[in-house]
């Protein structure tokens, strides 16, 4: 009877250590989105890659939409998945000369027409 009490009892001490880490992550993900959101109303048109870093902090990497040309920022929670997507992050458009051309939602595809105007380029029209 003692084994099985034990045995119960582990069971329930994993399950709760599991939904504390669960907690946490949630809590340092939230912290990033509110301060990553806040911190891009501080973001204007022409400041340097080096100005935004440091306002911004690091910006994601390692993810396959990635690009020289477009930081990502974590900015919305869609999925509970670990994962960190591009649809969950605001990217920040940079020209040639590094300086800042815009961000939001229009800066996602990284293909853009400095010479014209800082705004993305519809893949099928070229």
């Amino acid at each position: 009877m003692n084994i099985m009490k034990n045995i119960g009892l582990r069971k329930l001490f994993f399950l709760l250590a599991a939904a504390g880490m669960a907690s946490l992550l949630t809590s340092c993900f939230y912290f990033e989105m509110n301060r990553n959101t806040k911190n891009l109303a501080r973001i204007r048109k022409g400041m340097t890659r080096k100005q935004v870093i440091e306002i911004m902090g690091e910006p994601v990497r390692g993810e396959i939409y990635c690009s020289d040309k477009v930081l990502y920022y974590y900015t919305r929670q869609r999925w509970m998945d670990g994962l960190t997507t591009r649809d969950e992050c605001t990217p920040i458009a940079f020209d040639e000369y590094d300086r800042v051309v815009g961000w939001g939602p229009d800066f996602h595809t990284g293909v853009y027409d400095f010479l014209a105007n800082p705004t993305p380029i519809d893949k099928k029209q070229k």
